[in-house]
């Protein structure tokens, strides 16, 4: 399960992940970590213990620290951790959705406002920042293995095979010149002037090589 997947199975519900409590905002990281990381989180304190006493806890083999600043902003899928200075002595911990300024930023809650996970809008009012997951693949949903080409010639097909032949046009259909796109990685299919050596891209379609360039 990725970070949307999870969003999309558990927006809406009120959910209490250690029986302890009833619902509670730590339930939902706590749910995130399992469902999404694979760890298994214990009783780790209240919200603001996950980001205060992080250097003590299992997250921080898999999530960097960030303290917040004037010009920060969290980004999709950080966990994201109030201390006490938001007006209670437990602070609050939800998952950023990536959208705000340095003014305001949205993430999922629970028990905010009401138990159930919902989106809401947040400012910086005693935040203490992110713990950001290091594997970006599990919010992002694509392989860490991805890298970057550009067209650099006029015109560039997609195709749904590594073929010009047979190969029929496929998702953007062409690429121009200027224009890049992700890869996971190069075939060997059609030779075409010499040169039989094909990008796939993330999303399963193939370019031609030739006139490519990887950046």
């Amino acid at each position: 399960m990725n970070y949307q997947e999870f969003i999309n199975y558990y927006n809406g519900k009120a959910i209490d992940y250690d029986g302890v409590a009833g619902v509670q905002c730590v339930d939902l990281i706590k749910f995130y970590l399992n469902k999404v990381f694979g760890l298994n989180p214990g009783a780790w304190g209240n919200a603001k213990d996950y980001y205060e006493n992080f250097n003590n806890l299992p997250l921080k083999n898999s999530f960097t620290k960030i303290v917040n600043t004037p010009s920060f902003v969290p980004q999709k899928g950080d966990i994201v951790v109030w201390g006490a200075g938001l007006g209670n002595t437990y602070g609050h911990i939800a998952i950023a959705t990536g959208e705000g300024n340095t003014s305001q930023f949205y993430s999922y809650d629970m028990n905010w406002g009401g138990k159930a996970c919902k989106k809401v809008l947040h400012t910086y009012k005693g935040f203490l920042g992110v713990l950001r997951p290091k594997d970006q693949a599990k919010v992002t949903g694509q392989a860490n293995n991805l890298f970057w080409v550009r067209v650099d010639k006029a015109k560039a097909c997609v195709r749904n095979q590594p073929n010009s032949k047979t190969g029929a046009l496929a998702g953007s259909r062409y690429l121009y010149k200027g224009n890049t796109f992700q890869a996971s990685g190069t075939v060997v299919g059609e030779n075409v002037s010499g040169n039989n050596i094909w990008y796939k891209s993330w999303k399963g379609n193939y370019v031609w090589s030739g006139g490519l360039t990887r950046i």
